[in-house]
């Protein structure tokens, strides 16, 4: 695999991604139950990024500097930041500046430099444990977890289409695995033909509740160019999906995408469906 996280941090997937995580771990954190975070493709952990350019500079870095001004769904993801854009932090970093002292992250890195790099990130820190696998297979190897909750974050480096039928089947075994666990799962979105499917592969899973979410700069009828990007979650903390919808479009307006940005919230299966124009 020859992915590397560093040319897409911050950027607008990352928003997204990061947002949400936050916001779930920041709900799971009302009950004194231990919270577990399996990170599947956790990546480097930190990550400089260029003043002068990047993928950032359309995401973290349309964002006003006084995070009061962003919506409350972002509170926690504005916490996380602590104020500083650069390093950014990756999701295992996210996860960890939000948990207590008595839950974990689980992250899984199978290249050997990043992998160096996670570990480098996140040494010292008693409650992350950094694993150098495969994190297809870390799914299996590590659900369910006891005592507590799971937090399943699968974000794949999608280097071929075939990252969405995986994606799908993978989130499927996990939610099979573990019955409580809330699994979400990242894919970009170059089209609408691929999303669909993967959609569609959900909503036939058989799983009670399961979120989309997408954030768009861009319309995304141009197939192979990077609009935006979305998430699946299974089991969605309540109300999550209300709290998204309202604040999504505020979102875009505040990253300055209102003339061709577009949120999406749509029930995949458990309840009923939203779209939003921001």
């Amino acid at each position: 695999m020859n992915y590397r996280h560093h040319f897409h941090a911050g950027n607008v997937g990352d928003v997204l991604k990061h947002m949400v995580l936050a916001a779930i771990l920041e709900r799971l954190k009302a009950k004194p139950a231990p919270i577990t975070v399996i990170d599947s493709h956790a990546g480097a952990g930190l990550y400089d990024l260029d003043p002068a350019g990047g993928e950032w500079r359309d995401g973290i870095g349309r964002l006003p500097a006084d995070t009061t001004a962003w919506p409350e769904i972002a509170a926690p993801y504005a916490a996380a930041l602590a104020g500083r854009v650069t390093p950014y932090p990756g999701s295992p970093l996210i996860a960890l500046r939000l948990l207590r002292p008595h839950d974990r992250v689980i992250a899984c890195e199978t290249v050997e430099p990043v992998a160096a790099e996670l570990r480098h990130a996140l040494a010292g820190d008693p409650r992350a444990a950094v694993h150098r696998r495969d994190g297809w297979s870390a799914l299996r190897a590590f659900l369910p977890v006891k005592p507590g909750r799971a937090v399943v974050l699968i974000d794949p480096p999608f280097e071929d289409g075939g990252d969405f039928t995986r994606l799908a089947n993978h989130m499927m075994e996990a939610a099979r695995r573990a019955p409580t666990a809330i699994i979400l799962g990242w894919y970009p979105v170059k089209g609408r033909r691929a999303a669909e499917a993967l959609h569609g592969a959900m909503r036939d899973a058989g799983i009670p509740k399961i979120l989309a979410v997408e954030l768009l700069t861009q319309p995304d009828h141009d197939a192979g160019r990077f609009a935006g990007s979305g998430l699946i979650v299974i089991r969605p903390p309540y109300r999550l999906d209300e709290d998204l919808a309202r604040d999504l479009p505020l979102l875009i307006e505040a990253m300055g995408w209102r003339a061709t940005g577009s949120a999406r919230v749509d029930w995949l299966a458990g309840e009923t469906s939203r779209d939003t124009e921001g």
